[in-house]
């Protein structure tokens, strides 16, 4: 059976860097898995790719949707196998890298037979906030909504549009999906210490709004203020903190730190859902890195299609 390639691990682990070396001498081309840089113009706090490694190796899937498009799954899995298809034609192997766990579960458990989106539906949950909705969730169906995690609003919205349009839970459509992946990919996930991760993090934060992160996002919020992306993890954030409009519980610091410390917040969050997702995936190999780096790479380029 041919057979691709998936690389995962929580957010700052170290992915496009180990992938990028791996595929560069592996002959591999890297397939986006990362839903924030499907999207133009969400540049900086979406760690993508910079220019040398996109120069080492080809890259498919970043740039591919405006800000006020809607990059569904259905749509990212139709893009995914037709690169993969391009990139055997051309003889070389398919390298699928990215963290968002939503994306990498419908390319190896397929897809929920689920209602179409609801432009309609969707306007009745405007104005209503994230908690409300997540609460709506949780007494609805609380397996789900453990899976969905409180603050990542598409996912509840969508989760609730299913349950009006079908009148079923999303966790019964879940069941009835395949049990096994899909053998055509093998899962690779990458993980460190975390503190190590946690420095990792807080040293990638820095370094983002050094580059310009506010200022990006201050221009995506003149631009597509409707842009659901801006709901992602870190953008969320720096778009609150724009707005003046602090955290809901917890006492924010002044300034900068403040700031830095609710995304470092977020990111923790984030790796521990993501993390409780890779329980779940059954991956062929797991590597903790730095001690496994080198073992991962070897992995990586003796894979066998």
């Amino acid at each position: 059976m041919v057979q691709s390639l998936v690389l995962t691990g929580p957010t700052a682990v170290g992915k496009t860097a180990l992938a990028v070396e791996a595929a560069e001498r592996g002959g591999f081309e890297i397939i986006n898995a990362d839903s924030v840089c499907f999207y133009r113009h969400f540049d900086i706090g979406s760690a993508k790719p910079g220019r040398a490694e996109l120069e080492a190796v080809p890259h498919h899937l970043i740039d591919v949707a405006d800000p006020l498009e809607n990059y569904h799954a259905a749509t990212f899995l139709k893009d995914c196998l037709l690169k993969i298809g391009e990139i055997r034609a051309r003889g070389n192997r398919a390298l699928i890298v990215g963290g968002s766990g939503f994306y990498l579960k419908v390319l190896r458990f397929g897809l929920w037979d689920a209602p179409a989106t609801s432009e309609e539906f969707r306007k009745t949950l405007e104005g209503i906030e994230t908690p409300a909705l997540f609460e709506r969730l949780r007494a609805a169906d609380p397996g789900h909504a453990l899976k969905t995690g409180p603050s990542d609003r598409y996912r509840i919205v969508r989760a609730l549009e299913i349950l009006s349009l079908s009148g079923k839970k999303p966790s019964e459509l879940e069941r009835s999906m395949r049990r096994e992946p899909d053998p055509a990919f093998k899962l690779f996930v990458l993980d460190r210490d975390k503190a190590e991760l946690e420095q990792r993090m807080r040293s990638r934060i820095d370094a983002m709004i050094r580059n310009g992160w506010i200022e990006e996002v201050e221009s995506l919020l003149k631009r597509f203020p409707e842009s659901r992306v801006l709901g992602a993890v870190g953008y969320a954030q720096v778009a609150a903190w724009l707005k003046g409009a602090p955290p809901k519980g917890r006492k924010m610091k002044p300034g900068l730190e403040g700031l830095v410390e609710e995304i470092l917040l977020a990111h923790r969050q984030l790796a521990k859902q993501q993390r409780t997702w890779f329980k779940n995936q059954q991956p062929e190999a797991e590597f903790l890195l730095e001690r496994d780096a080198a073992l991962a790479k070897e992995k990586i380029m003796d894979f066998d299609q």
